[in-house]
């Protein structure tokens, strides 16, 4: 295991992985050209993170390795009284939504619930600010919070879908004056942005303190916003409560993946020894999923020759 190395480049010939180039970072935290070197294998697993879709985006293009249009996640972070999702929280913990709400009948979903959480940003390249949630062993909130997320599929003749929520991501962080925004759900079906004496006299307290009352209707585009808005209004008729107007919207919530990387069943690309696996390939969706990618794909290196079941 290699710490604070970058995987600078993929090593490929005759259509054939034969490494990686990698260069370690000095004591300054910089990656020095001088001290690239290569690492030889016969095989070769790449396993990143959503983080990673953009390296991964340009070695498909670099080599020549083989993908489909993928898919960006697009929406916002919801966070509402910990009493409407006592039920949710008490059976299930981490509820699992999906619908897909007229009129586009796109995939919606929630994710990442936490239970008595807090709602928090993160800061990625370029000073991109994303909203995330968590919740402490220790310390509560009364709120719950959870991501509610549309999947874009684009078609001919775009295929850059990191480039398109990249693009929302930053439209959103200028409105909110590079912070996250937060608006209340009453306030987007009267068609009015959310001020700062909305909030103070909201019965939902918002956790990440630092957020920025706005619209997020000015950065989100209509076909999203009609999709998350109807998906809130079908949970309601399940969990009373779920579509309150006082509840919270924060954005840009944003779960980027490369184009999907084609691969047959054992995990290979069009590349010999080259495998791909994880939420940053586009085959997996989150925590549950990835990790048992990484199994099965343990299995299938460490597959005997007498054909040992799988």
């Amino acid at each position: 295991m290699l710490f604070e190395t970058k995987v600078e480049d993929l090593v490929i010939n005759n259509n054939k992985i034969e490494g990686v180039k990698i260069i370690p970072s000095n004591k300054n935290g910089k990656s020095a050209k001088e001290d690239e070197e290569i690492v030889y294998a016969d095989k070769v697993i790449i396993a990143i993170g959503r983080k990673g879709a953009n390296w991964l985006v340009n070695m498909c293009d670099k080599h020549k390795i083989e993908t489909r249009a993928g898919v960006v996640d697009i929406g916002i972070r919801y966070e509402l009284p910990d009493k409407i999702m006592e039920k949710i929280n008490n059976y299930m913990y981490e509820g699992k939504f999906v619908g897909r709400p007229a009129p586009f009948k796109d995939k919606v979903r929630t994710f990442c619930q936490n239970p008595s959480g807090f709602v928090s940003a993160e800061v990625y390249d370029n000073n991109m600010t994303l909203v995330n949630g968590h919740s402490y062993k220790d310390k509560k909130s009364t709120n719950t919070n959870l991501a509610i997320l549309v999947s874009h599929h684009f078609t001919y003749p775009f295929d850059k879908p990191i480039e398109y929520g990249e693009n929302v991501a930053k439209n959103l962080n200028s409105l909110g004056g590079n912070s996250i925004m937060v608006q209340r759900l009453g306030d987007i079906y009267r068609g009015r942005r959310t001020w700062e004496e909305d909030l103070k006299n909201n019965s939902v307290v918002p956790t990440l303190k630092a957020a920025v009352p706005g619209d997020l209707t000015y950065g989100l585009g209509y076909r999203t916003m009609t999709d998350i808005l109807q998906f809130i209004r079908d949970v309601d008729k399940v969990v009373e409560g779920f579509a309150h107007p006082d509840n919270l919207l924060y954005g840009p919530e944003i779960k980027f993946y490369s184009n999907e990387v084609v691969l047959d069943k054992n995990f290979m690309t069009n590349i010999k020894g080259l495998y791909s696996i994880g939420d940053g390939g586009g085959l997996t969706t989150g925590l549950m999923m990835a990790s048992c990618a990484g199994v099965k794909m343990a299995r299938i290196l460490t597959k005997t020759k007498r054909n040992s079941k799988i």
